[in-house]
């Protein structure tokens, strides 16, 4: 895996945003091409159930660099503070990070309304920045939780050109992975559906991951079928959940190099699909240091 050197010094910009939202505060991180290349669209960068940290600040730059403005969002908040969403070095401290940041991922999925709002809210404060151009509806993008993220927008309505999912599960608080037991599980509290017809929906998924069942597939895929969204689903063999993730993010980063290598190139020519008159730029290695071929 190569070792990222990208300059901080650079002609990107970059803003920090941060707002208050129903009692919580959110800070976030976007990153942009030099004003020089004027204004691009905007994609959203949604984390897994660690929470915004390193790498998704990292997958912003690489949108950046691409010729995109990227907006690596936060949904934890003060739930989960930023200095303890990283893996623990101690494995004694490994159960009890598990399940604050599990706990703070079911207050999301659990509460449509709520987790859909939040998200429309980073929405509307990305559109705001002067980087970006308003004019074109946004992409978004997840991982794991930011993976049921994404469709959870669709869902929901939201303004979005397209929605990527990197290994995430296909319906909201649905997640019963091994680190997430004994974690308090409320009541879900649904919400009507009012699908984004114009939003393009791909799927990237490990066909080994354990939390996405056959079952879950075909729901899935009737579900966006009677909603009338088109969708894409790709399935890489021998490649299991968290396959998109670096091993510097703990146990949840399980790398399947050809597998990001393959969904990054599918991500970037939908991206060159739906935003047509934007120049994409051509980066070498992304975010979890894995090589994109031209």
């Amino acid at each position: 895996m190569a070792v990222l050197q990208w300059d901080l010094d650079s002609s990107l910009r970059r803003e920090t945003i941060e707002f208050e939202f129903r009692g919580n505060h959110y800070v976030g991180s976007l990153v942009a091409p030099a004003e020089s290349e004027g204004k691009k669209p905007l994609v959203m960068v949604i984390h897994n159930y660690q929470g915004l940290k390193f790498f998704e600040v990292d997958v912003a730059e690489f949108l950046a660099r691409s010729g995109y403005v990227g907006l690596a969002i936060d949904l934890y908040g003060d739930d989960v503070p930023p200095e303890e969403r990283l893996w623990p070095d101690d494995p004694s401290r490994v159960a009890g990070f598990n399940k604050k940041c599990f706990e703070a991922m079911v207050r999301c999925d659990h509460d449509y309304e709520f987790f859909r709002s939040l998200l429309n809210e980073w929405l509307t404060k990305g559109r705001d920045s002067q980087c970006v151009d308003s004019g074109v509806s946004p992409a978004a993008i997840g991982y794991c939780l930011g993976g049921v993220a994404v469709l959870e927008a669709l869902r929901g309505g939201l303004d979005l050109s397209c929605v990527v999912s990197f290994h995430g599960l296909l319906q909201t608080g649905q997640d019963k992975s091994p680190e997430s037991v004994g974690v308090n599980r409320p009541p879900i509290k649904p919400s009507d559906n009012v699908y984004n017809k114009k939003t393009i929906v791909l799927i990237e998924n490990g066909r080994d991951d354990h939390l996405v069942s056959d079952e879950s597939r075909i729901r899935f895929c009737e579900e966006l079928d009677n909603a009338g969204v088109q969708w894409i689903f790709h399935d890489y063999s021998g490649t299991p959940h968290g396959f998109a993730l670096p091993p510097t993010l703990g146990p949840p980063g399980l790398l399947h190099e050809a597998s990001d290598r393959r969904s990054t190139l599918s991500m970037l020519s939908l991206f060159r699909e739906i935003f047509p008159d934007f120049k994409q730029n051509r980066v070498q290695y992304n975010a979890s240091g894995t090589f994109i071929p031209e």
